[in-house]
């Protein structure tokens, strides 16, 4: 087979997986993949024998997947470490969620038995070198046995237990701290973004970077959304359009994430609101629905199609850019459109992203005090958007979101019936009592409770605090581990 036929079917191969040369090119994704095709083909060779075809399938699934990494990047070779929970591809930390450290895990475990710290896998390792691995390792495991006398040309063997030193365990990175970096790096990303355009007066500037860090934040809603819920209401940068459209991009996407939709669609639906509030800068307007409830229908309709007339040099077959013109069009309109017509003609619903973000929109604005709403405390808030629900928004999500917020949110600081104070760091599971959060007391040196254990029954939350009525810092408590 030529060269060239080879490099267009490692291609096709590429798309087939739903990525770009690109994307395989980034440290994360390339780590996550490599660890998943590691995972499937050792997890084939322990339930079947090595020389069995569904082992020799994913072998060669395997190879494809080697041969395009080794085509996409420089490196003479793939280092792969294990150290406890930690996943190490070239250098790079892999941050897993759930499902991909359970893998981990029965890796780690595997490694454990053979004694194997990581591997080194070089570019010229073929098919049948890495069926002798796997030989020699299922028997090692099995054993519990190093494999110091086994000897392979293109794979290089770090012997030793997969755990971490002393000092790589002192080390390691709080998550929480990680969290609060992702974070913060994109309120100021954000807000430098929004200085851009206000000098330039023009809302065509470069995103990557914006774009990069709400992949980022999708990539930790699964696994570190009570985190990210913490932060938002802690005001880590005064209030202001940046940080409303920061925070209200990540509810969206947590919204997004919560209806089973793909981390792609997640960060669109997060960027959808960034680029609206950039095109906002630039005269595009952004109303407010459920403050709107006499709309002169024809004078709004009017107003939107102009708005969208301004746009549409901006619309170039991209998901993000059909979603701004989409918002757009529909920005000011009732949601379910069953006054007069025109809008346009007769009863329609808005598009789900528009709902989606009009509801965490004015949540924030709520929390933050923003454009003539009067800050108010997450609880009220909360309670705000219930009594608006099927008449500005659409129930079903109204529903949603307070059974992902709470009915006291994350971040909210409480006073318990014992007299003491607290923070919610956790909302309650779907099954139960949504008055009963998890709940960190400062009056008891921080210590966590699950208000819903049965143990704690006799304590319940008597009110929230307003902020100026604590003494404790709320970043602080919020970010103990």
């Amino acid at each position: 087979m030529s060269a060239d036929h080879n490099a267009d079917a490692i291609d096709q191969n590429i798309k087939a997986r739903g990525l770009t040369p690109e994307q395989l090119g980034d440290p994360q994704i390339f780590g996550k993949l490599f660890f998943d095709n590691l995972y499937r083909i050792l997890k084939v060779g322990s339930i079947y024998e090595i020389e069995h075809n569904q082992t020799r399938l994913a072998v060669e699934e395997f190879f494809n997947f080697f041969q395009e990494s080794m085509r996409l990047n420089e490196e003479e070779s793939f280092a792969i470490m294990i150290r406890d929970e930690l996943a190490i591809v070239n250098g790079v930390t892999l941050r897993l969620d759930r499902q991909a450290q359970k893998r981990h895990n029965e890796l780690r475990d595997l490694f454990t038995d053979a004694s194997i710290r990581g591997l080194e896998l070089r570019r010229n390792l073929t098919a049948d070198e890495f069926i002798r691995f796997l030989i020699e390792l299922k028997e090692a495991s099995l054993k519990k046995e190093d494999m110091k006398h086994v000897r392979l040309p293109n794979i290089e063997i770090a012997h030793g237990a997969p755990i971490r030193s002393i000092i790589e365990a002192v080390s390691k990175v709080n998550q929480a701290m990680y969290v609060t970096h992702v974070y913060i790096r994109g309120l100021v990303k954000v807000k430098n973004m929004h200085d851009q355009v206000k000098e330039r007066q023009d809302s065509n500037i470069p995103m990557g970077v914006v774009k990069r860090i709400l992949q980022t934040v999708s990539d930790l809603l699964s696994d570190d959304d009570f985190t990210i819920l913490g932060l938002l209401p802690l005001r880590l940068l005064p209030p202001s359009l940046a940080t409303h459209s920061f925070n209200s991009a990540i509810y969206a996407m947590l919204i997004a994430d919560r209806m089973g939709l793909d981390i792609n669609t997640a960060t669109y639906v997060g960027m959808a609101v960034l680029y609206q509030d950039v095109d906002r800068l630039v005269g595009v307007a952004v109303a407010h629905r459920d403050r709107e409830t006499q709309l002169n229908v024809q004078h709004q309709f009017n107003s939107n199609l102009r708005d969208v007339a301004k746009m549409l040099n901006r619309v170039q077959g991209d998901v993000i850019s059909t979603l701004r013109v989409l918002l757009t069009y529909e920005r000011g309109c009732p949601f379910n459109t069953n006054v007069t017509r025109p809008f346009y003609r007769g009863s329609r619903n808005l598009h789900l992203v528009t709902r989606i973000i009009d509801l965490c929109r004015t949540y924030d604005l709520l929390i933050q005090g923003l454009e003539g709403y009067k800050a108010r405390r997450p609880d009220l808030a909360i309670q705000y958007i219930e009594s608006r629900s099927g008449d500005a928004f659409d129930p079903a999500l109204v529903d949603l979101f307070v059974s992902t917020m709470g009915i006291y949110p994350i971040g909210a600081n409480v006073e318990l019936t014992t007299g003491e104070r607290a923070m919610v760091i956790r909302t309650p599971s779907p099954s139960a009592d949504p008055k009963r959060p998890v709940v960190r007391i400062v009056d008891r040196g921080n210590t966590v409770v699950d208000l819903s254990d049965p143990r704690y029954q006799h304590i319940e939350i008597a009110r929230t605090i307003q902020t100026d009525e604590q003494d404790f810092s709320s970043s602080r408590l919020f970010l103990l581990t």
